[in-house]
């Protein structure tokens, strides 16, 4: 077969012949979500104390007394969770307060 009768010729010869690329795509700007119809973002506290019931410590949920990066990811959502009213505090142990969440408060 010479050149001329091959329809697709190898990349070497095709030079100029090469397929032209797309045109890129121009992704378009996020609407902004209205006041009052955003979702609420999940605070980690409230989830962790739901795991356990009975209550844990700031340096509980952080996995351990030394993990200050993680106690200090949490206490501005442990705050965030006292303020809103969603967790309280309710004893202490080893001489850290000790967080439940007011849904597990039940009568003593």
């Amino acid at each position: 077969m010479s050149e001329e009768e091959n329809p697709n010729p190898p990349l070497e010869q095709a030079g100029e012949q090469a397929a032209p690329k797309a045109p890129r795509r121009v992704m378009a700007p996020k609407p902004k979500p209205v006041a009052g119809t955003e979702k609420k973002e999940d605070n980690k506290v409230v989830k962790l104390l739901e795991k356990n019931p009975l209550g844990m410590t700031l340096p509980e949920m952080a996995g351990g007394t030394r993990q200050l990066k993680k106690i200090r990811m949490l206490r501005p959502q442990l705050a965030e969770a006292l303020n809103s009213g969603l967790v309280m505090p309710i004893s202490q142990r080893a001489g850290h307060t000790v967080y439940k969440l007011v849904k597990h408060m039940g009568p003593r």
